[in-house]
C-alpha cells in the first residue's frame, strides 16, 4: 500500500504462493506497534485455523478473525464477553495495523488460507475483496431475523459492492478530517483558540515552534490518511467536485483540485506538520511519538478517535499527556478554503466480511450480530471508537473530560453535515491520487502531478 512497487510486489508474492501449492497456512501473528499492542500479545496463532477443521466433536467451533479493530486491549474484553455468552464458539483473533493488514490479507486470500472473518473498509478495498466474501445479506437473512431494520440503511448501502452484493456488515461510522488538540499546550504557547482557518493554523504553528513543539502530527506515510484528506479538503474548495471527477464528469486538472494539492503541499512547506512526516505512520507513530508523547499541539485524525478527550480513557494511561493530566479536545480540521467553510466527509469506518468458504456461517453471524448490534457494538460506542451503525444503540459511557462533551457535540455535528463519502470507490484513481500526494508533499508541482491522475482516468 505504500507505493505502486510495493503493491505489485504483493500481487507477485500471492501468485507465487498459489503456484507453489495453495496449501500454505496463513500467519497468525499480527504486526503491531500501537500503544494497545504493547499491553498484550495478539490472540492469533501461527495457523489460519480453518473453522471446518477446528470444530470439535462436541460441537465447539473456532472462527478465525483478522482485522485492525478491535485493538488488542479491546479484543480481550469483547471476545471474552462474547465467548461467555456463546461458550461453544471461540474467536481466534489476529490484529495487524491497518496499512499492513491489506498486504497480509491479500496474500492469504489469494492462496486460499484466509480467515473466516476479516475487517474491511468501503471503497476500492471492498470492491477488491468482494469476490472472496459471502453475500452478507443472504447469510443475515438466513441466520439473523430482522437485521435490516436494526442496522443503518445508509451504512448498509455503503457496504454494497458494485455487483449488488452486500460485501460485509458495517460496524462503525466515522468522519474526516479532525484535529485532536492539547488545550494545555495551546495555553502554554499562547494559542487562544482551536484554529478554524489556515491563517490561524499558520499562526499556531509559529507559536508552537517557539516553544519547541510540532504543530500538527501527521502520519503522511499512510496513503489512506492522505487520500481521505484530499477528498475532504477538496469538498471545501468546491463541494462535490471530487465525486464528479471520479465519474468522469470533471477533469482532475481543474483548478479546484490544483488548489487542494497546493494546500496539501503548504502543510509541509509552511512548517505545519512535523519534519519527515512522509515517513511517519498515523498509528502508532504520529499518535504515540508525537501527540501522546507531548511533542505536538495537534494530531490529524478522524472522529473515531474521540476517546482521549476523557482523562479516564485507557489509551492515554501512562502517556505523557496522561501523566501530566493535559486537557484534550477534538475539533474539525481548519478550513483550507478562502470562504472558511469547514466541510467534513463521513462513511463506514470499518466493516466485517465473511469468507465465502467459511464452514460455520451460523456461528459467524452470531459474532457479527454481537459486534454490530449487541454488547460489542455498545462497548465500542462507549469508548467513542466511532458512531454506531445500530439503530438501537447510543452512547452510554462516562463523560468526565473538561472538553469531552463539547468535542462529541462539535464532531458529531461536523460528521452529520458531511459533504459526502470519505472514500472514493475507484481504486485506480484513489491510488493515483495517493501517489500524486506523496510526490507533491516531497516538492513536485501540484498541477503536473494532477495530469498524471487525469491520465489514469483517461485510460479507464
Amino acid at each position: 500500500m505504500k507505493n505502486l512497487k510495493k503493491f505489485m510486489a504483493v500481487f507477485t508474492a500471492a501468485a507465487m504462493m498459489v503456484s507453489a501449492a495453495g496449501c500454505v497456512a496463513g500467519s497468525g501473528n499480527g504486526d503491531s506497534g500501537s500503544k494497545e499492542e504493547t499491553s498484550g500479545e495478539s490472540t492469533g496463532t501461527e495457523d489460519s485455523g480453518d473453522s471446518e477443521e477446528s470444530g470439535s466433536e462436541g460441537g465447539d467451533v473456532t472462527l478465525t478473525f483478522w482485522s485492525w479493530l478491535p485493538t488488542t486491549d479491546q479484543s480481550e474484553e469483547m471476545i471474552a464477553a462474547f465467548e461467555e455468552e456463546n461458550p461453544t464458539i471461540h474467536i481466534d483473533y489476529t490484529r495487524t495495523e491497518q496499512d499492513d493488514f491489506f498486504e497480509k490479507l491479500q496474500v492469504a486470500m489469494a492462496s486460499g488460507t484466509g480467515p473466516d472473518l476479516f475487517g474491511m473498509t468501503t471503497g476500492p478495498m471492498m470492491e477488491q475483496y468482494a469476490k472472496f466474501s459471502a453475500d452478507m445479506k443472504e447469510v443475515a437473512d438466513e441466520y439473523w431475523s430482522g437485521w435490516d431494520g436494526k442496522i443503518s440503511e445508509t451504512a448498509v448501502e455503503q457496504c454494497t459492492a458494485e455487483s449488488g452484493t452486500l460485501a460485509g456488515m458495517p460496524l462503525l461510522t466515522a468522519g474526516m478530517t479532525t484535529l485532536m488538540y492539547n488545550q494545555t499546550i495551546m495555553d502554554e504557547c499562547g494559542v487562544e483558540k482551536v484554529p478554524t482557518t489556515y491563517a490561524e493554523l499558520k499562526d499556531a504553528a509559529a507559536k508552537a515552534k517557539e516553544k519547541g513543539y510540532v504543530c500538527v502530527a501527521v502520519g503522511a506515510a499512510d496513503d489512506w490518511v492522505n487520500s481521505d484528506w484530499f477528498v475532504q479538503a477538496s469538498n471545501e474548495i468546491e463541494n462535490g467536485a471530487v465525486y464528479e471527477a471520479e465519474k468522469g464528469d470533471r477533469k482532475w486538472t481543474d483548478q479546484c483540485f490544483v488548489d487542494t494539492m497546493q494546500a496539501w503541499q503548504d502543510l509541509f512547506t509552511d512548517g505545519i506538520v512535523e519534519d519527515g512526516a512522509l515517513g511517519v505512520a498515523t498509528y502508532p507513530d504520529a499518535r504515540d511519538q508525537y501527540f501522546f508523547a507531548r511533542k505536538s499541539m495537534f494530531f490529524l485524525t478522524g472522529s473515531w478517535h474521540l476517546g482521549p478527550t476523557s482523562p479516564s480513557n485507557n489509551e492515554i494511561e501512562g502517556t505523557e499527556i496522561g501523566n501530566k493530566k493535559d486537557i484534550i479536545g477534538m475539533a474539525p480540521f481548519p478550513s483550507i478554503a478562502k470562504s472558511g467553510e469547514m466541510l467534513g466527509t463521513s462513511g463506514v469506518d470499518v466493516m466485517i466480511c465473511m469468507n465465502k468458504d467459511c464452514a460455520e456461517k451460523e456461528a459467524a453471524m452470531k459474532f457479527i450480530e454481537y459486534l454490530s448490534n449487541g454488547e460489542g457494538q455498545q462497548y465500542w460506542v462507549n469508548l467513542l471508537q466511532g458512531s454506531p451503525v445500530s439503530n438501537e444503540i447510543t452512547y452510554k459511557g462516562t463523560v468526565d473530560g473538561e472538553l469531552q462533551q463539547q468535542s462529541i457535540d462539535i464532531v458529531n455535528e461536523y460528521v452529520q453535515k458531511a459533504a459526502g463519502n470519505r472514500k472514493l470507490s475507484n481504486s485506480e484513481l484513489e491510488k493515483a491520487i495517493q501517489v500524486a500526494m506523496q510526490n507533491v508533499a516531497a516538492g513536485s508541482d501540484p498541477a503536473e502531478e494532477l495530469k498524471g491522475v487525469q491520465d489514469v482516468a483517461d485510460a479507464q
